[in-house]
């Protein structure tokens, strides 16, 4: 039987860290064959799926993939927990101020708003927790976290920042809330930063503050970074943390000009939790001994190492709560065939992640006012009734919204609700005129790439 205790976590996670292939191959099967014979006895949906597979299974292959589609429709079923219903749930993730406590006492509730259509609903249960804790000591804190960063915190009195999107129960900002109730003077030391304020106030707040660990997406880091090399912003984190968004070079070279040490990353998701970390070599490792994951084509079908995936298949080892077994994700990955100077032998890979960009608008005093992507994503995604959209910069004052509401006859009303929200958010910024159209076209996926996008630039807006 697998322990879950964090102390046998932790010691195992170390010899698997940089173990043999085999070793992480053996911890695969192991953790795959009890998943799968508890979602059987205590999931419905697992069962009806399994019926008439082997009771050992040898090959995760052999597993019938699932979608969130599927497991939001079927939610009742999924859940291992017959007191868990998706009302209550439902309920709970309405009110913000639930944000980082537990549901029922004992599960952690995440959310994903559906880039490209279903939001999704998560619970994490203790097993799982234990898992997440012990291996992000064990391998984040293990690479990042060292002499030099930890004397550095502690010299600058140990604050944290993170500039997030807070309107919603996702990942990062429910593990942050969690953090700070769970001890309250240490509460103090931590700070959320709207990345929905205009980017002056974000400034304000960091410079007030002074982190000693400052974390963000990618695309608000590089932007304060160049705050900070052009004189507005004056802050001296120990250590910087990218996340949500591809960490490109060039964004990598800005942030570690600007702040003097290098931005560190990781990637993780609702479904996966932290999945992958960079090593001391900017290097992407998973964590493969509890996560299964498949880079696969459009037809489940696997791609050889080496080559970019259509979309990726997970499988979550830890949670029993709502078993997450050859998950679709439309995460579009690469295996590395090589291994990794730094001695960790968990698999690399390499993430093709969003390609919004930060727009850059006119505003009336004639100077260009940044707006970032992720922060226009939580503004109208989270306007209640919206199933899609796309948000399209067309002039240095103008922006096209294409949208598709949840349900087709309240179309006008979600409407409304997301122009006066996106008004809101603009005037907030300092950019009152621009104009705000709804496109007559839908969302739809870019016609080459096939990629879906919810925020750029047309060729004649500016550009970051």
């Amino acid at each position: 039987m697998i322990s879950f205790n964090p102390i046998s976590i932790f010691m195992d996670s170390r010899r698997v860290t940089r173990g043999t292939p085999e070793m992480l191959a053996a911890r695969q099967q192991e953790r795959l064959n009890e998943l799968v014979k508890f979602a059987r006895a205590n999931s419905r949906l697992y069962a009806e799926k399994y019926r008439g597979l082997p009771e050992n299974i040898t090959d995760v292959r052999l597993l019938p993939p699932v979608t969130k589609v599927e497991l939001m429709e079927h939610f009742d079923d999924v859940i291992t927990d017959p007191s868990v219903r998706k009302a209550d749930v439902m309920k709970y993730i309405s009110d913000l101020s639930n944000i980082g406590k537990s549901f029922m006492g004992k599960y952690m509730v995440w959310t994903t708003s559906g880039t490209t259509g279903t939001p999704g609903i998560f619970l994490e249960d203790k097993n799982w927790d234990a898992v997440i804790t012990a291996v992000n000591v064990l391998r984040m804190g293990g690479e990042w976290y060292t002499g030099k960063v930890i004397r550095g915190m502690m010299k600058a009195g140990g604050n944290s920042a993170s500039v997030f999107a807070g309107n919603g129960h996702f990942l990062g900002v429910t593990m942050l809330e969690r953090q700070r109730s769970s001890n309250h003077s240490r509460g103090k030391r931590i700070r959320l930063v709207p990345v929905t304020l205009p980017i002056a106030e974000i400034v304000k707040q960091l410079n007030e503050f002074q982190p000693a660990m400052f974390a963000g997406y990618s695309s608000a880091l590089g932007l304060l970074a160049q705050e900070q090399l052009e004189g507005r912003l004056n802050i001296h984190p120990s250590i910087v943390i990218s996340s949500a968004e591809p960490l490109s070079d060039e964004n990598r070279a800005l942030i570690q000009q600007a702040f003097g040490v290098p931005p560190r990353n990781n990637y993780g998701c609702s479904e996966g939790g932290v999945m992958g970390y960079e090593c001391n070599h900017s290097r992407m490792h998973i964590n493969a001994d509890w996560i299964i994951f498949e880079p696969v084509d459009a037809n489940h079908d696997p791609v050889p190492v080496g080559q970019l995936s259509d979309r990726t298949l997970i499988t979550n080892l830890a949670n029993r709560v709502m078993p997450i077994i050859r998950y679709e994700l439309g995460d579009r990955v690469t295996l590395l065939p090589e291994k990794c100077d730094c001695g960790i032998t968990l698999p690399l890979i390499k993430v093709e992640g969003r390609t919004d960009e930060i727009l850059r608008f006119k505003s009336p005093s004639g100077g260009l006012i940044p707006v970032l992507p992720l922060a226009l994503w939580s503004v109208v995604k989270e306007t209640p009734g919206v199933l899609r959209f796309q948000a399209i910069q067309t002039s240095p004052d103008e922006l096209k919204i294409r949208l598709e509401a949840k349900h087709a006859e309240d179309n006008g009303s979600v409407w409304k609700r997301v122009y006066v929200n996106a008004r809101d958010y603009l005037t907030q910024q300092g950019l009152d005129n621009v104009s705000i159209l709804r496109a007559e076209e839908p969302p739809m996926r870019d016609p080459k790439s096939g990629k879906f996008r919810n925020v750029w630039a047309e060729k004649s807006a500016p550009r970051d």
